[in-house]
């Protein structure tokens, strides 16, 4: 009798202290969270350090990435974030919106700093010039429009699609644009002139989503029919299609060095892909709702997710699974 009560009371004991050491060592968890709404937009600063992030709660937020931790909160839009981006400076962003505007907004102080406007409807999409000069904007009004940042003023316009235009790209060093939209096309333009230089079909439902290669010379692009389509720029002709998402896709990003594109979509999955060997190297599994954002580090070996479940991740490419936050 003696020996199975301080039999009991060891155990009782050794579950008091496993329990202690739980809670003392909580199980770490790699999300970074804070967004009260939708992510729907990522982008990492130049050293890789800081993540900006855009969300349907009509904020943007700065995140350390290492610690996974929220630095700031810019609160300025009055209607849902779609589109962030870094200038080359690490220390200044943009984020266009569906109140029609897009706000410069200082990093270190987290103060707006200027407001562009002109859209008439939805930004969608943004995208920078490699020296940081020129912005791009893509919107529900069917323009495009190319800004001088020295000035924050439009320079051009860019008119021809049918219904809204989704995103936007520079590409062939930064002498053309590349646009997609819900009429199901992909547009190249001039960006001198602002002359409409090419249609591209092929996809059969509305176009989200694109990415030029380092290149310049090919475009990504993915559509609501769950294809990522290969196009040559040069040749302004489709070259190839990746399919295995299996739902529609929302964002699609290319690696510093062209080799890998990853993709988000409907079927709450990342993908990474292999360019090179035209298929699926891997599939990040974690999202309990579609994948909105994705995009890659500078250095290539991590990518970043955001998705309709409001979930910030962190992955690396090497093992498919969440990093988790440095102390």
């Amino acid at each position: 009798m003696g020996g199975r009560l301080a039999a009991s009371v060891l155990k009782l004991g050794m579950l008091i202290l496993g329990l202690s050491a739980a809670a003392a060592s909580p199980q770490v968890q790699a999300d970074m969270l804070g967004h009260g709404a939708m992510v729907n937009g990522v982008a990492v600063s130049p050293d890789g350090r800081q993540l900006l992030s855009a969300s349907w709660d009509y904020t943007v937020r700065l995140w350390d990435i290492a610690r996974q931790t929220e630095l700031k909160v810019l609160d300025g839009h009055t209607a849902s974030v779609n589109a962030v981006l870094f200038l080359p400076d690490g220390k200044t962003a943009l984020s266009g919106s569906w109140d029609h505007t897009i706000i410069r907004w200082d990093l270190v102080t987290g103060k707006e700093t200027a407001r562009l406007t002109g859209h008439v409807n939805n930004i969608a999409g943004l995208a920078l010039s490699r020296d940081g000069r020129w912005l791009a904007s893509a919107s529900w009004d069917r323009t495009a429009k190319l800004w001088d940042l020295s000035t924050g003023k439009p320079v051009r316009s860019f008119e021809g699609h049918e219904a809204n235009v989704m995103q936007i790209a520079f590409a062939m060093a930064d002498k053309q644009l590349v646009t997609v939209g819900y009429d199901q096309t992909v547009r190249l333009w001039d960006v001198a002139s602002g002359k409409e230089l090419a249609v591209l079909t092929g996809h059969e439902a509305s176009v989200n989503a694109v990415a030029v290669m380092p290149d310049g010379k090919t475009a990504l692009t993915g559509s609501t029919d769950g294809a990522i389509k290969r196009w040559d720029l040069v040749e302004r002709r489709e070259i190839g299609s990746l399919t295995g998402h299996g739902a529609f896709i929302t964002a699609i990003a290319v690696s510093p060095d062209g080799r890998y594109a990853l993709s988000g979509g409907g079927d709450k999955m990342m993908r990474l892909w292999d360019l090179r060997e035209g298929r699926q190297a891997r599939q990040f599994a974690g999202h309990e709702k579609p994948v909105w954002a994705v995009a890659f580090s500078p250095d290539g070996k991590r990518a970043i997710s955001g998705g309709y479940d409001m979930v910030i991740k962190v992955w690396s490419l090497e093992t498919g699974e969440p990093v988790p936050p440095k102390p």
